[in-house]
């Protein structure tokens, strides 16, 4: 498959994955107007300074090994699928970052073969970036949840935000809906980023200079597990 058409379905499926983006809205330009929004693709967000940023909002992959009944992108629906590889994506950044297009990544993934594996792809990804590359622009990840905490912590000292989402209100309602998942692999890794984020406040340390300095966005709705 051509990186085009991987690039069409998979910043398409990223439209899907809450973040503190622009995102999710569709607005066409009228004749005497100005400007576009448009659902994927191309995205905006906000850097700590309050810098208003574009991103390039992509998935990694659609190819998901769960079966959510809430997910565009669970295994039993029929739906493109595309699995970029970390190299591509670099280079789609910094080919994007190259042409003024972006000043940032905002990057997730469906759950291929295992947490842990889909979580060193990112990983090797933002690896590539930022000490291949040398890209120290804005980057956020979403955190798979159930993957190791081990290579969490490795991604977290290269990104500048992480986030976990939460889609449903209760551990009942995970197990009726997402019956592959476990709300410890969603609630544990969002105990991690958390403390490890404290540690900046509390401690000088060079580890915690470096752990997600933008802080970490837990997009989550306002429910409660039970």
């Amino acid at each position: 498959m051509e990186i085009i058409d991987k690039l069409k379905i998979l910043a398409d499926s990223a439209k899907y994955d809450v973040s503190c983006s622009s995102s999710g809205s569709k607005r066409t330009n009228t004749k005497n107007g100005i400007g576009n929004g448009e659902v994927a693709g191309i995205c905006h967000s906000w850097a700590s300074d309050g810098r208003c940023i574009s991103l390039l909002k992509i998935l990694m992959s659609n190819a998901c090994m769960y079966d959510c009944k809430y997910c565009i992108n669970r295994c039993s629906n029929s739906v493109p699928r595309a699995t970029f590889t970390p190299r591509e994506i670099a280079n789609l950044t910094i080919e994007f970052y190259k042409r003024n297009y972006i000043e940032g990544l905002f990057l997730s993934s469906a759950v291929v073969k295992s947490p842990d594996y889909t979580m060193e792809q990112l990983y090797q990804t933002i690896f590539i970036l930022r000490n291949e590359y040398h890209f120290h622009g804005y980057i956020h990840t979403k955190a798979i949840p159930g993957a190791s905490p081990k290579l969490i912590d490795m991604l977290g000292n290269l990104v500048d935000r992480m986030s976990i989402n939460i889609e449903l209100p209760s551990s009942n309602s995970l197990k009726l809906l997402a019956p592959q998942k476990e709300k410890a692999g969603i609630l544990t890794p969002m105990k991690q980023i958390s403390t490890n984020i404290a540690l900046t406040k509390e401690e000088k340390s060079s580890y915690a200079k470096r752990f997600v300095p933008a802080r970490s966005n837990h997009t989550t709705h306002d429910w409660s597990y039970s």
